[in-house]
């Protein structure tokens, strides 16, 4: 099939990239000349692992290509809207650059158009869609399909080939059959249901991994008060059947990136726009919400004061495996630290350090490219991204370099199996509900 992706965000490259490698012929659109044309050299807006490399395959093929051409969609069996969803300060999603892309391609849709979206949608916006489009050409025929993404930041490219699962929302028999064989070759699980159903799952599959993470976050703090493990409660949690392995109970200092909350959000909205309550979605918000005070809490006693202390942090971005440092949970508790009086330093070996600037006040912080400059007279190193190459570091030299208390702040018990090394290196461990 030919098919045309337009909006060339996270989504948007994941698509174009692994739909050229499924065999399909793929024009990605987007309007920013920047974007498009790194993409027709291989560089993609956001790293991936892999994704760079599936570019270069396929432009050279020739079956992909990248274009600010709008008209580029007339040529299309399938028209892909990947336009990514905005995300406010307050984790709020807005549909506006959504339907900023559809009011440049109606104009070009032709009769008998096969539309497709995936984009982080609030559950009702495809009937405003439709509604948008037959308003602007009553005379149009079209079919509709809502195919929520289920991309993973940092394992896009193989979240999208080995899917654990496809939805697709649609009343169209047509398009149940194009998709089904589309997607065929990455899952054997296809699930057909109606278009507002498909935009509830992805609401609800978020809202319930935020509710388990809030959940075990409530059970690490009990197991400090009773001597309890919460790494070793975690592990009896996911060998129960009921529960399963890859049940989201790990305790953390909170989940980041925006997304998750943005679900949350987009429930909360339509409970108050109707008058319902929420008690458990609510909660769960709050939780998060208040829990990267857990990092502070744990640290002031040991501490003593955060004012005139040197706090290093070891990965920045908002999750390992991508440069994004949107809604990025160590920049929010570096800002916190920072009102408290701290000087604070950062490494990560992924971030462009130039972005950190749009994050942080200019001057209110230290970038190091070394880990261990980094650490050197710092007073705690809190590492919240869980980057793996951390795990190789020299432990011993990491102690030398650092004064006074010496905390390795393990927020996300990342360093479990480490515990024993890091302690006889000389460094204070603390860890999350240990």
């Amino acid at each position: 099939m030919k098919i045309a992706i337009v909006g060339l965000g996270h989504t948007g490259e994941i698509y174009s990239a692994c739909l050229s490698e499924l065999g399909h012929t793929v024009t990605g659109i987007d309007k920013s000349s920047d974007v498009v044309k790194n993409l027709n050299t291989g560089i993609p807006p956001l790293s991936e692992p892999k994704l760079s490399n599936l570019l270069k395959v396929h432009l050279k093929k020739g079956k992909l290509s990248f274009t600010i051409d709008i008209r580029h969609i007339k040529n299309s069996d399938l028209i892909w809207l990947t336009v990514d969803t905005q995300i406010g300060k307050d984790a709020h999603g807005s549909t506006k650059q959504l339907f900023s892309y559809l009011r440049k391609i109606i104009p070009h849709l032709q009769s008998g158009t096969k539309l497709v979206v995936s984009s982080q949608l609030p559950a009702g916006s495809s009937a405003e869609i439709c509604d948008f489009i037959r308003l602007a050409r009553k005379d149009l025929s079209f079919e509709y399909a809502y195919v929520p993404e289920n991309l993973r930041l940092g394992e896009g490219v193989d979240s999208f080939m080995n899917a654990s699962r496809v939805v697709i929302g649609t009343s169209s028999d047509n398009l149940k059959n194009i998709l089904s064989r589309l997607f065929k070759n990455i899952t054997k699980n296809i699930i057909f249901v109606s278009v507002p159903s498909a935009e509830m799952i992805k609401h609800a599959t978020n809202a319930f991994l935020a509710t388990s993470m809030s959940f075990i976050y409530d059970i690490s703090d009990i197991c400090e008060i009773v001597g309890a493990d919460v790494t070793e409660v975690s592990k009896g949690l996911r060998a129960d059947g009921r529960i399963g392995e890859k049940a989201y109970v790990d305790a953390s200092s909170g989940f980041s990136g925006g997304h998750l909350e943005r679900d949350l959000q987009y429930l909360r909205k339509i409970a108050k726009k109707n008058s319902i309550t929420l008690p458990v979605i609510n909660a769960v918000h709050s939780k998060n919400k208040q829990r990267s005070e857990i990092i502070t809490r744990k640290l002031f006693p040991i501490l003593g004061s955060f004012k005139e202390k040197t706090i290093t942090f070891f990965g920045i971005t908002y999750k390992s495996g991508t440069p994004t440092l949107l809604h990025s949970l160590p920049l929010k508790v570096a800002q916190r630290l920072l009102s408290e009086g701290a000087h604070i330093k950062l490494y990560d070996p992924w971030v462009d350090h130039t972005e950190i600037e749009k994050e942080l006040p200019h001057g209110s912080y230290e970038y190091v490219s070394d880990p261990y400059d980094a650490a050197t007279k710092s007073d705690a190193v809190i590492c919240i991204t869980p980057w793996s190459a951390l795990k190789e570091l020299e432990f011993a030299k990491l102690a030398r370099q650092m004064r006074g208390a010496k905390v390795f702040f393990d927020a996300r018990n990342y360093f479990t199996l480490q515990q024993k090394a890091l302690k006889e290196a000389g460094l204070n461990y603390v860890g999350i509900g240990r």
